[in-house]
């Protein structure tokens, strides 16, 4: 007994599709540099409460953001543990050379960025955020601002990042996006230092376990109320997921866990470790001018 229903051919099934060169030069760096059984990843639940109090006497439109305080944080941690700070280096071609490895001396940190070009689903640049350790929230927070902003008139990493990619013949566009791996220089002018920072947490994502192409992976989820445990007592506090992803070939994990720990203690207790680092000019202030 037939039911009627017509089964599609194996050409209806599915479709081959060309991918856009964009892509297809963008995803060597996933290829090519994430090696996922390099790494570990760590994870906690921070307690937000004095961070949103920071926020909170913040007039609107001036309140630090999220990423602007785990950047911060990360910065400070990684002035304490400098070994954090640093990337295995091995050149490729001369593969009986020992590694090596390149030390950061500034806290330079890639922070991902979307981009929304027509035909493209995945278009993603980094931007390097410099001498973060320096900065305040403010400034931190403007930098980032302009990024979610940025186009090619106004940011030159952008700028040259899609030149190579569009102008240059892909097999020279994948060999130039992926040099940085073997040459120092390069790395810290187009990759920034140790860390990148990536969250998808306005898509309400809560947590996120990945691996990366820089040795220190930050992420973090949505921020939202959830039970916590203080004096014993269940209390509805702000969190996020924090976790942080690290090239165990860099360093152990009782020095992983010491990096990790102190990034947290910083952002659970922000009144005293980042109110210092605020920078907003008192006008900007709840209260204030």
């Amino acid at each position: 007994m037939q039911s009627g229903y017509k089964s599609a051919s194996s050409e209806e099934r599915y479709e081959v599709r060309n991918v856009h060169k964009y892509f297809d030069v963008n995803a060597t760096i996933v290829e090519r540099e994430i090696k996922p059984g390099a790494t570990v990843t760590f994870s906690s639940e921070v307690d937000l409460s004095e961070i949103e109090e920071i926020r909170s006497s913040c007039a609107d439109g001036y309140k630090p953001s999220y990423t602007a305080f785990v950047a911060k944080a990360v910065a400070l941690a990684l002035k304490e543990f400098p070994y954090a700070n640093r990337r295995i280096l091995r050149a490729g071609w001369l593969p009986f050379l020992p590694a090596r490895m390149q030390q950061f001396n500034t806290c330079d940190i890639a922070v991902a960025c979307e981009r929304n070009l027509e035909g493209i689903e995945v278009s993603t640049f980094i931007d390097i955020l410099r001498d973060s350790e320096k900065l305040s929230l403010f400034e931190i927070t403007e930098w980032l601002h302009d990024l979610a902003r940025c186009n090619e008139a106004n940011n030159k990493q952008w700028r040259d990042y899609k030149k190579v990619i569009f102008q240059a013949p892909s097999w020279f566009a994948k060999f130039i996006i992926n040099l940085p791996v073997k040459i120092p220089k390069l790395w810290s002018m187009w990759r920034g230092g140790a860390v990148i920072i990536s969250s998808p947490a306005k898509y309400g994502v809560d947590a996120v376990v990945g691996a990366w192409m820089n040795p220190l992976g930050v992420t973090f989820g949505i921020v939202k109320k959830r039970p916590t445990v203080k004096n014993d007592e269940i209390v509805v506090c702000p969190t996020f997921i924090f976790s942080l992803n690290f090239d165990r070939r860099v360093m152990a994990g009782a020095q992983a866990a010491r990096f990790f720990q102190r990034i947290i203690y910083i952002l659970e207790h922000a009144s005293t470790e980042l109110a210092c680092h605020l920078g907003f000019p008192a006008s900007r202030c709840a209260g204030q001018g």
